[in-house]
């Protein structure tokens, strides 16, 4: 231990060990859409930045012309992004798969395909999908027996 001059004890500090933490695929967006380069790409997802600049109809060209030249350094993939986008908010919600109620009481019905209940879907009345409902609510051998 040491004293300084007034007799108090002079504690040294510690150095703080820093955690080293890994850029999201979003921030290389956000890098991307504020035009700011990182100092490394660690943590750089080609697959998740050609689907996040998917969601969008004015990057989704890019990213088609992205995925034709995939095998590209993942430096390249950044720079190609970053210098051909202007510099402007790029955040878009992903699209999601919709969730059609019915389809498994369609597909059992008519012993289809998923691909198939979903155009049969779009031509059914109401009062048609009601009667598939209930009958497989109740039929016997399914998921769904009494």
């Amino acid at each position: 231990m040491q004293v300084d001059l007034f007799g108090n004890l002079i504690i040294e500090d510690k150095p703080v060990e820093k955690k080293v933490v890994k850029p999201s695929p979003f921030s290389f967006v956000n890098n991307i859409a504020d035009k700011k380069y990182p100092e490394n790409l660690d943590g750089f997802s080609p697959y998740l930045i050609n689907l996040a600049f998917s969601q969008r109809q004015d990057t989704v060209y890019f990213a088609n012309e992205m995925n034709k030249y995939h095998s590209l350094p993942e430096r390249s993939q950044f720079d190609f992004y970053f210098h051909g986008l202007p510099k402007k908010p790029l955040f878009a919600k992903w699209a999601k798969a919709s969730k059609q109620e019915n389809l498994d009481a369609i597909q059992q019905y008519y012993s289809c395909s998923i691909k198939e209940a979903q155009s049969y879907l779009k031509v059914l009345t109401a009062s048609q999908i009601g009667e598939i409902e209930e009958w497989y609510e109740n039929h016997e051998g399914g998921t769904n027996a009494c």
